[in-house]
């Protein structure tokens, strides 16, 4: 793919995450930015969350020995949460500024800041030596990428030979319509959704040695639900901070992925996957 629609991808995803979104994503999503899996029936939102961490970690077997690199880091929740529960250095990769700022007070202000390196970062060319990380992950990141088979490609460079490369992704359907598919892409800025089967031949063309790729879409609809649910409820709080215009249209936007997820179009996988040895 050409670098200047790289480029401009990443300009749109950038502008996307510093502008509106980052008011509404920081007081209905908070910290973590990413799926839910609840770990009870009736968990909060911020609980399925908090699981999903777990849940990915563990799938990962981290060690306290492994270096991390967290892709599309968002304010650096997860970077935390795998420094203080298994003591393992991350290195957190965001394009957003203002995500990027957040990080690293957070980060300061932890008690693992010693583990814990958050920088601006494009997963289309990381800037990093090949075999650097025992580990890379992501959550829900890549959707926004303009070349995935870049991305794939440049995280099977920085892997060490046996290392383990795990991340979760929103999933369109190759069957949705083009219609449905441009308007669920518009409220993400994005110009590229992969499905499932795309990341397991993805995957498999370069290099990775697929070990699983589990299918969560049930809980895409109650996730997105959730999230526009609480957006109605700071409606007043976030029209004086970025209009009710804006807020009005991300509430729709929503309303729209929560339709397309019951109606089967919507998806959420994680993948698991090693770098041969």
């Amino acid at each position: 793919m050409a670098h200047d629609t790289i480029s401009t991808n990443v300009s749109t995803t950038q502008a996307y995450y510093d502008g509106p979104a980052s008011e509404i994503y920081r007081s209905v999503w908070a910290d973590n930015i990413h799926m839910g899996i609840p770990p009870y029936e009736g968990a909060s939102l911020h609980e399925a969350m908090d699981n999903t961490n777990r849940v990915m970690a563990e799938a990962a077997d981290l060690k306290a020995s492994d270096r991390v690199l967290d892709l599309g880091c968002g304010y650096g929740s997860t970077g935390r949460y795998l420094a203080s529960h298994y003591g393992c250095s991350v290195t957190g990769h965001t394009i957003s500024n203002e995500e990027l700022r957040i990080a690293q007070e957070r980060a300061a202000e932890s008690d693992v800041s010693h583990l814990l390196k958050f920088e601006w970062g494009d997963f289309h060319n990381i800037e990093y030596p090949d075999a650097s990380f025992d580990v890379v992950w992501s959550q829900e990141a890549f959707l926004h990428g303009a070349d995935k088979d870049k991305i794939l490609s440049e995280c099977f460079r920085v892997l060490k030979p046996g290392g383990t490369f795990i991340f979760s992704d929103i999933l369109v359907r190759r069957d949705t319509p083009q219609a449905d598919r441009e308007r669920l892409y518009a409220r993400l800025n994005t110009v590229d959704i992969w499905d499932r089967p795309d990341y397991e031949e993805g995957l498999k063309r370069h290099g990775f040695a697929l070990l699983k790729a589990e299918d969560h879409s049930q809980y895409v609809a109650p996730t997105y639900h959730g999230v526009v649910s609480q957006v109605r409820a700071n409606r007043s709080k976030l029209s004086d901070r970025i209009g009710g215009q804006t807020v009005d249209k991300t509430i729709a936007a929503l309303d729209f992925w929560v339709e397309s997820a019951n109606d089967g179009k919507v998806g959420w996988g994680i993948f698991l996957a090693k770098k041969p040895a």
